[in-house]
């Protein structure tokens, strides 16, 4: 049996995508034995829901503290290869130790650093992250969304023929695993206009504002379904006419599956990303948590309501993006690295 570490953290301000891509890696390479690394509560909590074991680093460590971690757990362990995806300042040195304790594979999405391991994943979307100071020669590039480490399942939902009703009646909200800018219940007080829909409403595991979500959703009169600790929204993604979504996992997912989505930023980061999605066909961008409006979303749905041709192309322009398939790509190359010794 192989092994693998991962280094990887989630939380309720830092959010939990880094967790959920991670945990999806783990799920599709068979035959594996895996030893998770990770600091917040939130995130090792996630770890162990899904039977996974779990070591907790100190949060105060230092560079240098981490990395002394890392390398005794991996001579105890004896991985064939070691997973992170973190966002932090230092990331170009820490992946650079990281290279000298093991075979490595770096998850990235800002660019511009250079990188030792043995595999580089990058799944944006934006060119300009994917750009690196130095590109060596014994790194594999696995770059753009094609490469988007989403459930195994969701290139099933990319294979069947997505309806797009000729009314919008179901709505999913999914900000993502936390909700750090308390979205939901502002998106909800801006929905209540709408008094034919039909509201669900994702609650993370590591959300803190389920009581506020839940009083807007009282005084919204709105008909609703709580999706509450979910570990795969896939069927209810396939399942509702339109999504309004954060700009991580959420709306790769979305896109894979061909469900048109309004997208608003829950970080500076993904704010360019939704953009470029709009530029694509993909969704509508209604804006960021600094400047979120109600009107925007108000008038953004209006328009796609009135506007199945719209939503139609949106579908379509998503699925061309996202196939679903990246997970299986990734964990290929995985293998053939640990058994290759390549």
């Amino acid at each position: 049996m192989y092994k693998a570490i991962f280094r990887v953290d989630g939380s309720n301000e830092i959010g939990m995508g880094h967790i959920y891509s991670n945990i999806n890696i783990a799920g599709r390479l068979k035959y594996f034995d895996f030893l998770f690394i990770s600091k917040y509560d939130e995130g090792i909590d996630k770890i162990k829901e899904f039977g996974y074991k779990v070591e907790k680093i100190p949060e105060d460590s230092s560079l240098d503290e981490e990395i002394e971690f890392i390398k005794k757990t991996s001579e105890r362990f004896n991985p064939g290869i070691i997973i992170t995806e973190q966002v932090r300042n230092d990331y170009e040195e820490f992946c650079k130790k990281l290279s000298e304790i093991n075979k490595s594979l770096v998850i990235d999405f800002f660019g511009r650093i250079e990188f030792y391991n043995d595999i580089l994943i990058n799944w944006d979307i934006l060119p300009e992250n994917q750009v690196y100071k130095k590109r060596n020669s014994s790194t594999t590039y696995l770059l753009g969304p094609k490469y988007v480490l989403l459930k195994e399942n969701i290139s099933y939902y990319h294979s069947l023929n997505k309806n797009i009703s000729n009314e919008v009646k179901k709505i999913l909200i999914v900000i993502g695993g936390t909700d750090v800018r308390n979205f939901t219940p502002r998106l909800i007080d801006a929905l209540k206009e709408f008094n034919e829909l039909e509201l669900n409403v994702v609650i993370g595991s590591a959300y803190k504002n389920r009581e506020e979500i839940l009083e807007s959703l009282k005084r919204s009169k709105l008909s609703y379904n709580l999706v509450e600790n979910q570990n795969d929204l896939s069927k209810y993604m396939y399942n509702v006419d339109l999504a309004i979504s954060a700009g991580g996992l959420s709306a790769f997912q979305l896109a894979a599956i061909g469900t048109p989505f309004l997208g608003i930023s829950a970080a500076i980061w993904e704010t360019k990303r939704l953009r470029k999605m709009q530029e694509l066909g993909i969704c509508k961008f209604i804006g960021g948590f600094e400047n979120f409006k109600k009107e925007d979303l108000y008038e953004s749905l209006k328009y796609l309501f009135d506007n199945k041709k719209e939503r139609e192309k949106m579908s379509l322009n998503g699925k061309k993006l996202v196939d679903g398939k990246g997970i299986e790509r990734v964990s290929k190359i995985i293998k053939e690295v640990v058994e290759n010794g390549n």
